[in-house]
């Protein structure tokens, strides 16, 4: 029987920090997305047999510290899949090759600004906290990310990871997790029974994104503080002949290899 686990699904404008010995996560919504970007958490039940259910949380039932907490698993810290694989941003994966963290946008790797930029943790809310699982990419963007550095430089990205995952696996006979927001507790330890909690800020199903999309722009009202006009990255990505279905390059979520976030 397949080992039961817990996916937490990472979706839209969310920041991404792990700690220099990678024994804590941390994840923030931005406090101020753009229009249209709302908040939701959703908590899916899938029983090996028997029903699937699932609960939503909106504001203001979201509160601003969220845990995922475990106990009895063999994880014991923060790892990514593949986080060093070779791959070609230009060319849309083979299916077996969609899976490494890699194609996740690394705002501090060499490939955009290769250092440290910074982040202010009050600029987030709600923030999520966790101390194992293994993250992956879980859904490749339909359309290429574009960057642009002042006026000439605007330079075609490729595919991105639009949806990131973090596995943690229920593997011992006694593992439990229990997911926590504020005070509320969400025990996640049915037996044969796996779980999915989506950490959603992205645009709602009543909307649609523009066929120009700069989403990942607004991270710069918290992220970065200290770059000039100048030195910004921008970001874009656009739908040939009419909107974009999704999930959109230009509303990744952010992972920040280098830094951890300030008071």
């Amino acid at each position: 029987m397949p080992t039961p686990k817990v996916v937490l699904v990472l979706k839209g404008l969310l920041a991404i920090f792990v700690n220099p010995d990678e024994t804590e996560c941390t994840v923030g919504m931005l406090g101020s997305p753009p229009p249209h970007h709302d908040q939701r958490i959703t908590i899916k039940t899938s029983p090996i047999e028997g029903e699937a259910t699932e609960m939503v949380i909106v504001p203001p039932q979201i509160k601003r510290n969220l845990r995922l907490e475990a106990e009895n698993v063999s994880q014991t810290k923060i790892t990514f899949y593949e986080r060093n694989a070779t791959i070609n941003r230009q060319a849309e994966p083979a299916p077996a090759d969609k899976y490494p963290f890699r194609w996740a946008v690394d705002l501090e790797h060499a490939e955009l600004y290769g250092r440290v930029i910074g982040a202010k943790i009050g600029g987030f809310n709600p923030i999520l906290k966790f101390k194992k699982g293994e993250f992956f990419t879980k859904r490749i963007s339909r359309n290429h990310l574009f960057t642009q550095i002042g006026i000439y430089t605007f330079e075609d990205f490729g595919f991105v990871a639009n949806e990131i995952g973090v596995e943690l696996r229920l593997d011992g006979a006694d593992s439990k997790a229990v997911f926590y927001n504020g005070g509320d507790a969400f025990p996640l330890a049915a037996p044969n029974t796996n779980y999915e909690i989506e950490i959603f800020q992205d645009i709602t199903e009543e909307h649609e994104h523009p066929g120009i999309v700069t989403d990942a722009n607004h991270y710069y009202k918290t992220v970065g503080l200290g770059l000039s006009e100048t030195e910004r990255i921008l970001f874009m990505s656009r739908a040939e002949g009419g909107p974009p279905a999704g999930p959109e390059a230009a509303c990744f979520s952010a992972f920040f290899g280098k830094s951890q976030p300030e008071l």
